[in-house]
């Protein structure tokens, strides 16, 4: 499954996905898969008023992206999938949907987080399911905008943790 930006980012869809990252893209698609938001539509529906006409946009259950990312007719080129934690990519594998490569936006601060990052927060639950996503050769790296450098999640675990 060939992805364009698979991203993880608390805030989901906002400003700097919308313009930064999928403008810089160039991309078609967004695809917001977090299980609470798609079970709420007024949530989902204000998600989705931020995305601009041009750009196609859906909210969707960890299981619904599952089956349609194993369809085999799916383009997934041009298309953004976000992701608030690294537990959803977790909840992804478990269905037997691989990613490799995660770019990992802003985690912000909340009680029990400590600062990695100026937009990374983690707590030891998000540390440990980050590690076992990198066993299994997932690979993380930390851009909160397109024109930062981006910098690998396992070196910043390393040097910072």
């Amino acid at each position: 499954m060939e992805i364009q930006l698979f991203r993880i980012d608390d805030r989901l869809i906002h400003g700097q996905v919308v313009i930064g990252w999928a403008q810089h893209l160039n991309s078609d698609t967004i695809v917001l898969c977090d299980d609470s938001v798609a079970a709420n539509e007024w949530e989902k529906e204000l998600y989705l008023s931020i995305v601009p006409d041009h750009i196609k946009a859906y909210v969707v259950g960890v299981d619904n992206l599952s089956k349609e990312a194993k369809k085999e007719d799916n383009d997934w080129g041009k298309t953004i999938i976000l992701v608030n934690s690294p537990f959803t990519v977790e909840a992804l594998w478990e269905r037997h949907i691989v990613v490799r490569n995660v770019n990992v936006g802003g985690i912000h601060f909340k009680d029990g987080r400590r600062e990695f990052l100026p937009y990374l927060f983690l707590n030891d639950e998000e540390i440990n399911s980050f590690k076992r996503l990198m066993n299994k050769g997932v690979e993380f790296y930390c851009q909160d905008v397109p024109t930062a450098k981006p910098v690998s999640l396992k070196y910043v675990l390393e040097n910072k943790g």
